[in-house]
């Protein structure tokens, strides 16, 4: 089986990347786990692959202390290739994908960054700016300001055009996750660093984001070094990454009064169980520490504390 899989889910990928139904950084994900799926040397031939052979690929990651969420993931990847290669005839008669079992993984609460703590970040930008104003600083406070503020994924916004924002009512269209189509709107604070950003530019890239030269659209991967540089001077401790600048959009708006109709409608979602099964944990969360904390609902006689001057 060894290189097979990989070569037939090379031409899924193809197939995906064209209609956009998968977006490079998944693909690479896929590619990796289809990789990881060959080396372990479960099956000799293709067609003859069964559950049992997905069960003894769990175990054999297992044995390699891989975490529950990387091997669930990895199923995910190599199901959803052996489901397209069914689609396109291939036919595996011990193989029934509805009966696979993922390892359980454990919830996690969401992460998202405190208003104090999007202040820091932010204020780590600003003082650079302050400091010694560049194009390539401004370009990452327009990024994150525009991430702050949509709430959009970081392949959304890198896929924006120039002239794919709308002047007259302040919005921008994008392509999301299963090639749904969503509106943006930015607020003034947003435009300013964006256009502050765009004059600075010489070059005729017609990418939102241009790399420095200008000669082709910002990469994911420069992102991320902007990203970390910044989250250092920050000196926030959290761990954190810059997709949680989409988590803490929505966590924000939630915690704020916002509807979750709404906020799932902002963020793309199909529907409200998404948008619920990632935030409604941590909304919650901050609404029992306002509770505990608000001498509205204090019931312990004061005498009783033991502490001074309560």
């Amino acid at each position: 089986m060894k290189n097979i899989l990989s070569k037939l889910a090379e031409e899924c990928f193809q197939s995906a990347r064209i209609t956009d139904e998968l977006c490079s950084s998944t693909i690479k994900k896929y590619r990796y786990a289809i990789r990881r799926f060959e080396e372990a040397e479960i099956c000799n031939n293709l067609e003859d692959l069964s559950n049992s052979d997905f069960l003894r690929f769990m175990i054999n990651m297992k044995e390699k202390n891989v975490s529950n969420s990387s091997i669930a993931n990895m199923i995910a990847s190599v199901k959803w290739v052996i489901t397209r290669l069914q689609k396109r005839g291939m036919i595996f008669n011990r193989l029934n994908l509805s009966e696979i079992k993922k390892p359980r993984v454990g919830k996690k609460e969401t992460n998202y960054l405190t208003e104090e703590e999007v202040r820091r970040f932010v204020d780590a930008i600003a003082k650079d700016i302050t400091k010694n104003a560049t194009a390539r600083n401004i370009r990452f406070m327009a990024f994150t300001m525009f991430l702050l503020q949509t709430g959009a994924r970081i392949g959304e916004v890198l896929s924006i055009d120039i002239t794919d924002i709308d002047r007259h009512n302040n919005e921008v269209r994008v392509i999301g996750k299963g090639r749904k189509p969503r509106t943006l709107f930015l607020r003034k604070e947003t435009l300013y660093w964006i256009d502050r950003y765009l004059s600075s530019r010489r070059d005729t890239e017609p990418g939102l984001f241009a790399t420095q030269d200008g000669r082709s659209r910002w990469k994911q991967t420069d992102v991320g070094r902007s990203f970390r540089r910044y989250k250092r001077l920050s000196g926030i401790k959290k761990d954190f990454v810059i997709h949680t600048f989409r988590h803490t959009f929505a966590t924000q708006y939630l915690m704020k009064g916002a509807g979750i109709n709404v906020v799932q409608t902002a963020l793309g979602h199909s529907d409200a169980v998404t948008t619920l099964k990632y935030y409604a944990a941590a909304v919650e969360k901050s609404k029992v520490r306002e509770m505990i904390n608000d001498k509205h609902f204090d019931f312990i006689p004061k005498s009783n504390i033991g502490s001074v001057g309560l």
